[in-house]
């Protein structure tokens, strides 16, 4: 007869004990004593059967989807521990689902009594004793809930109140918890690559290069995935941990946790400051800004910050490119009040062309949108560090040895040790050139050049903003529009005046007039001057 065991725990914590052991070598052993042949073992790893969750997307869920398909023989045994390992949902669930399967031909087997239940037994004697297990099951995790609710309940409680005591062994992956009474003691080689993280997103790499970038290096991910993928990546991102806070929640047994309050600040020993993952939070928020047109333009780049002096956003309206009596080829794409267009009130009717928008808004203030940091390569930065570490021994050990060398020719007198010496030297010499162009690289890598340098290179990557190359005129409008984003807070579209106000993170306020040609642009020290005209 063949037999598919079925092996399941509810936790992580379950999965690192004995459970799989156990529980596996139960049923295989109970197969042969009664010369069965284990064909299959399915282990849902983590999956509660409160709330029939492993009959729904585990692997006891494509098992039976493989029943149905006729991938297994009618009379094949599916081989439990006990019958709430199948499930510990309601009574009335359990016996419908026990029905259905054993209609499809399988044989349910219980090692706990050594019960079989199949199509032709399920009576009403069996129907029964299945409730009855089903309803011990489920009181049994219901109690278990509502016992594990309270004292989470109260833990919750006591941090609200001040207490910091390290409620659980269960940490983020860049954290351990030793000693007694426990602590948490940060992973340095794990919190460098939740730095390493958060640097290269703020510098503008998505999730699923940092994690090809961490795999190729060959940086261990936490826990047994086998290698980076995009999904952790993110949980990093959004975990709040990072900064030392705990967000508490609730979570139903097989449910979706949820957030209970506020963050609990200091619980964990911060690796991050604010800065960097607000740097970072802007960047992947300035990513998912981008709607690609036709063509990757990423057309406009004032989305989320233009909005008409009504409050409503001004909406992107593009109307395709239009040829001029004189043969000029020009883009009929507007900024237009929303709440215009849809009728709810506002009278600002101005068309503000977006090209003209773009330009003025770029002549005022780009220069002092794009930093040094909007040039970094963390990725590239990383390697030259690694690459000057590298060159350091070795420039340390070839200094080592020529030492020796001139040391054993000035006992020797001999010519072989003074030659090996010279050799040892110049190769010294070439690895101090080398770090020391490295060092140079580096400062680049990093962003910082003199004046004169950036604004040369911003000139270059406003350029590259019309580039015949997709791919760079890509990256040069999503460079700039991040850095805007940075910069500006909001953008004020005037009805009378046709003028647009720029309010600046550091509290400047910036008026471009975009109409006709939009030639003016300037700085107003005083913001109801620009009030005073618009009225």
């Amino acid at each position: 007869m063949d037999v598919v065991i079925y092996v399941r725990w509810s936790s992580a914590e379950q999965g690192k004990g004995s459970t799989l052991k156990r529980q596996e070598g139960e049923c295989r052993r109970y197969a042969a004593v009664r010369g069965w042949n284990v064909v299959d073992m399915i282990v849902d790893d983590g999956v509660s059967a409160f709330r029939g969750q492993n009959s729904l997307q585990g692997g006891l869920s494509k098992f039976i989807a493989d029943m149905e398909a006729g991938l297994h023989p009618s009379g094949i045994v599916l081989l439990v521990e006990k019958l709430d390992r199948l499930s510990r949902q309601n009574v009335r669930a359990v016996v419908s689902w026990v029905l259905r399967i054993t209609e499809l031909g399988v044989v349910i087997c219980t090692v706990e009594d050594g019960r079989q239940y199949d199509a032709d037994n399920m009576d009403m004697v069996a129907v029964i004793e299945v409730a009855v297990k089903a309803g011990v099951g489920n009181l049994e995790s219901v109690h278990k809930s509502d016992r594990v609710g309270a004292a989470w309940a109260e833990k919750r409680e006591r941090l609200r109140q001040g207490d910091r005591t390290v409620m659980t062994r269960r940490a983020p992956g860049w954290l351990t918890v030793e000693g007694s009474p426990p602590a948490f003691v940060v992973i340095k080689d794990r919190a460098e690559t939740v730095r390493r993280i958060f640097e290269w997103t703020a510098a503008g790499l998505g999730k699923n290069l940092i994690a090809r970038n961490l795999n190729l290096e060959g940086v261990a991910p936490f826990g047994r995935a086998n290698g980076w993928h995009a999904s952790y990546i993110q949980k990093i991102l959004s975990s709040p941990a990072v900064l030392g806070e705990f967000q508490p929640g609730k979570k139903p047994k097989g449910g979706t946790r949820t957030a209970d309050g506020d963050p609990i600040p200091d619980y964990y020993p911060p690796i991050i400051d604010a800065d960097l993952r607000a740097r970072a939070l802007a960047s992947m928020a300035g990513r998912s800004r981008i709607v690609m047109g036709r063509g990757r333009r990423l057309p406009n780049l004032f989305g989320g910050l233009a909005k008409c002096e009504c409050g409503a956003r001004m909406t992107f309206r593009a109307k395709g490119a239009k040829v001029r009596a004189n043969g000029d080829v020009v883009r009929e794409d507007y900024l237009v009040c929303d709440a215009y267009q849809r009728g709810r009130g506002c009278r600002n009717l101005n068309h503000f062309n977006y090209e003209i928008v773009e330009r003025c808004v770029l002549d005022a203030v780009l220069a002092q949108a794009i930093q040094d940091r909007h040039f970094e390569a963390p990725a590239e930065a990383r390697r030259i560090e690694i690459e000057i570490a590298d060159r350091s021994r070795v420039l340390a050990r070839a200094r080592e040895r020529a030492d020796n060398a001139m040391e054993l020719a000035s006992e020797s007198k001999r010519p072989e040790p003074r030659a090996l010496y010279h050799r040892l030297v110049a190769e010294a010499d070439a690895e101090e050139a080398a770090i020391a162009l490295l060092r140079n690289q580096l400062v680049a890598a990093r962003g910082a050049v003199p004046p004169a340098e950036h604004a040369r290179r911003i000139e270059l990557l406003r350029g590259g903003m019309t580039s015949d190359d997709e791919s760079e005129r890509l990256a040069a409008r999503m460079k700039i529009m991040g850095a805007l984003h940075d910069l500006v807070s909001t953008m004020v579209f005037s009805r009378r005046s046709r003028l647009v106000g720029l309010e600046l993170k550091n509290e400047a306020y910036v008026v471009v007039h975009p109409y006709g040609e939009g030639i003016t642009a300037g700085y107003v020290a005083d913001r109801l001057r620009d009030d005073e005209q618009s009225g």
